[in-house]
């Protein structure tokens, strides 16, 4: 699996929701909070397809789309061994205290998934086979019965019950509606039809 995301929907209820709507970012917004993401002021980088580099954009670059109600971010930066470890960040950019997050990285077949709801954090899980369950607090949401029950085994010797990267897998298509890798007739909305707006620092 080549999958990598670095994917936080800032707001309330699921994302897949209103992202099937396609709406259009306010550009002084997107870039007022990348602003805040970046630390400095920034410059448009044209934009991203959520299919493609909006989940995880190229080192340096930041995808920000700000609407009405909710924010979307894919940031190669988001990736917490914890994501309760950035539950402060997310209280403080999100207009509502409310998130969902998938962050993957294919290379260490890392996952971690989370979920907040007016600024509490609900549920999280991170696994990596190197490190192990780094983090499993809250209530299990109905998408990963299958997994904890054994229904996606390894191979024996794998350190985990199962791999991080199906996980992430099934966390993007339960909350955003969409996967990386999976078949896109089954997505709840096209990603390849959505664009975010790009930014970098200026010089």
């Amino acid at each position: 699996m080549g999958a990598k995301s670095g994917l936080v929907f800032l707001g309330e209820g699921r994302p897949a929701e209103v992202l099937k709507t396609l709406p259009e970012p306010d550009p002084e917004r997107s870039a007022a909070l990348a602003d805040t993401i970046l630390g400095g002021a920034v410059a448009s980088a044209g934009t991203r397809v959520l299919g493609e580099g909006g989940v995880w954009p190229e080192r340096g670059t930041v995808c920000v789309g700000a609407y009405d109600g909710f924010a979307l971010v894919g940031y190669d930066r988001l990736g917490p061994d914890r994501p309760s470890d950035i539950s402060g960040w997310i209280d403080a950019v999100s207009p509502t205290g409310g998130a969902h997050g998938v962050f993957m990285h294919s290379v260490v077949d890392y996952c971690a998934f989370a979920v907040w709801e007016g600024g509490e954090l609900r549920r999280s899980v991170s696994l990596a086979p190197d490190s192990g369950v780094m983090e499993d607090l809250g209530d299990r949401l109905s998408f990963e019965a299958p997994f904890w029950d054994g229904k996606h085994p390894m191979d024996e010797g794998y350190p985990l019950p199962f791999h991080p990267l199906e996980f992430g897998e099934a966390a993007l298509g339960a909350c955003f509606g969409f996967g990386i890798e999976g078949d896109p007739s089954t997505y709840e909305f096209d990603p390849f039809a959505f664009t975010v707006p790009a930014f970098r620092l200026a010089e």
